[in-house]
This record gives structure tokens, sequence and C-alpha cells, in this order.
């Protein structure tokens, strides 16, 4: 089976870690959760960040400012990863993804 891959860069690698933050927005609107994975590819490793509204995102969940519940991939999982090149930066040495979807 032949599936035709769209445009953008695959990335394949080995979950490390995955973390999550709660922050208040400086408008005072409301909060969003900063999910990162740490990623091992060859040679190093990428982190991929998502920003998540719990408002509109369900599988974060928030209650009383403590974060409770956010998607988070398994340690040792196997992910491929399409990456839209715009979304590929360095900062502090570190290769970093702000938006990317996980590909079968």
């Amino acid at each position: 089976m032949d599936a035709e891959l769209k445009p953008g860069i695959y990335i394949h690698g080995k979950v490390l870690s995955c973390t999550a933050n709660v922050y208040n927005r400086k408008d005072g609107s409301g909060q969003f959760v900063r999910v990162r994975h740490e990623i091992a590819t060859k040679p190093g490793t990428i982190e991929y960040e998502q920003v998540l509204d719990p408002a509109r995102d369900t599988g974060v969940k928030v209650e009383g400012g403590v974060l409770v519940a956010y998607p988070s991939i398994p340690e040792d999982t196997v992910v491929p990863l399409r990456v839209a090149p715009e979304s590929i930066r360095e900062y502090k040495g570190k290769v970093r993804i702000s938006r990317a979807e996980r590909v079968a």
C-alpha cells in the first residue's frame, strides 16, 4: 500500500520525555498550556512544542490553576512527524518545532 506523501519535512525519532506547564495570558483572557516533547533523532534531539487552549482542546484539563491532564506521547515511543518547514527554528543550540502532525 503506497500512500502519497504530503509536502513537508519528515522526522522519525524516539520520545525521550514529555512535560507540560500552565501559563496565564498577559491580557487576562485565560490560560494556555505548553506541552514539550523531547524527541531523539540522529544526530541529536528535537523539541516538539504544542501550545494548547484548555477552553478549546478537550485533551487538556486545568482545575484551579493546576494542570490535571494533557496529551502526551509515552516515552520510548517511536514517532514519525510531518513538519512544516517554516515551523522549525533553532534557539540556544536546540532545534524546536512548533507545528507538526503525527503520520501513521
